[in-house]
């Protein structure tokens, strides 16, 4: 199963949307299973607390740590703000991520265990800035999220899709639908 986890506050009318859109058309004409988690229709909170959490918050993360036990692959679509994930994104994998689901790590019993082993990950992301501007100021999306985060967790991260310069109108260009198409 393809797990779509989905992270843009506009789930209309945004590029987010659009490629939202435009992978589960794809997925749905390969007849190929899916879910989506909407972090900003769930009304997801992405605070780590001290204090005890709600019933609803709980319910909400053991649907999501079902919902990624089962997948096979994880499709992350989000924004880059200040070319970091979007809070709600950061809060979703602090939270969910979290020990004894996603990892263990106790130096003094052999180190990490990649508990999320066997899973691959897509993420699909847009930029309102130029690749070269990019370029020029590093590539902190891929070393945080698909290394720091993903990859030690033990998710391997098979494909990471930039689209930049978005502007309107929110269509997914052809180039950007030719490699999602090679990877889901």
């Amino acid at each position: 199963m393809h797990l779509i986890i989905f992270a843009h506050p506009d789930n209309k009318g945004s590029h987010n949307a659009a490629i939202l859109r435009y992978v589960m058309r794809y997925l749905k004409a390969k007849s190929a299973e899916f879910e989506v988690i909407d972090l900003y229709a769930d009304r997801f909170d992405p605070v780590l607390r001290l204090s005890p959490e709600s019933e609803e918050k709980k319910m909400l993360v053991e649907r999501y740590k079902n919902l990624i036990t089962k997948a096979e692959k994880l499709v992350f679509i989000s924004p880059v703000w200040w070319y970091n994930l979007p809070a709600i994104l950061k809060g979703f994998i602090d939270i969910i991520f979290s020990p004894g689901f996603a990892h263990d790590f106790n130096p003094g019993d052999g180190g990490l265990k990649k508990r999320l082993s066997g899973k691959k990950a897509i993420i699909i992301n847009t930029f309102g800035r130029s690749e070269k501007e990019f370029d020029k100021n590093g590539n902190e999306p891929q070393i945080i999220f698909d290394k720091a985060i993903l990859e030690f967790c033990g998710i391997e991260v098979v494909s990471r899709i930039n689209w930049f310069d978005v502007r309107p109108p929110s269509l997914v260009p052809v180039e950007i639908t030719r490699k999602i198409n090679r990877v889901l």
